[in-house]
Parts: structure tokens; C-alpha cells; sequence
């Protein structure tokens, strides 16, 4: 007899806390080789190169986490003051027929093109 092991195992957001989500994330970002090439490749240009490359480095690298902060902090707000009118069930079903048409014209016109 094969028993359904989906039901036993059950992952539940609100189990995984707020410290182990953030260290997961913080992880994968500090991990991706994609942000060191991109600093590597983008800040140079605005290093001064008669003055001390790694404290410049060091701002840059500061006001980029500050900017981002600032922008994430700000759209945390947003979707909260949002978050009732998300979980409304009209709006899921407008929502997801405005995202299927959507993807839908884009499969139509995909096929027809040559």
C-alpha cells in the first residue's frame, strides 16, 4: 500500500521565521556571483583613482544598501496598506483573467509570427 506523502509533509510560511527568512536571503544575495560582477564591472567608474579606492568602494557600496533599503522599506508599506484589498477573492479572479488575456495574446501573436 503506498501512503501520500504530501499530506504528512506540510510547509507552513508562518513556521519559518522572520530571522531564518532573512538569513536565507541574505545568503543567496551575498552568494550570487551576478552582484559581485556587476559592482566590479559598474562602481569603478566612480572611483577617484588618487584617493583611497577601498573607502570609496565603501560608500558607494553604502549608499547603494541605503537606496535599496529605503526603496524596499517603501514598497513594504504599499503592498501592506494593500494587502486587504489583495486578498479580496474579486480582485484574484480580475487579476489573474487580466494576466491570463494577457499571456494568452502574447502566445496568439507569438504563433503568427514568422
Amino acid at each position: 500500500k503506498k501512503e501520500d506523502m504530501s499530506s504528512s509533509v506540510e510547509i507552513n510560511s508562518k513556521d519559518i521565521g522572520t530571522v531564518k527568512s532573512f538569513r536565507q536571503g541574505f545568503t543567496t544575495a551575498i552568494l550570487n556571483p551576478k552582484t559581485a560582477v556587476f559592482f566590479l564591472s559598474f562602481l569603478p567608474q566612480f572611483i577617484v583613482s588618487n584617493q583611497s579606492h577601498f573607502f570609496q568602494f565603501l560608500l558607494l557600496g553604502f549608499t547603494f544598501t541605503t537606496l535599496t533599503a529605503i526603496w524596499y522599506l517603501l514598497y513594504i508599506s504599499l503592498i501592506r496598506q494593500l494587502r486587504t484589498f489583495l486578498r479580496k477573492e474579486k480582485v484574484n479572479r480580475t487579476i489573474e483573467g487580466i494576466t491570463g488575456t494577457v499571456l494568452l495574446v502574447f502566445g496568439v501573436r507569438l504563433f503568427f509570427q514568422k
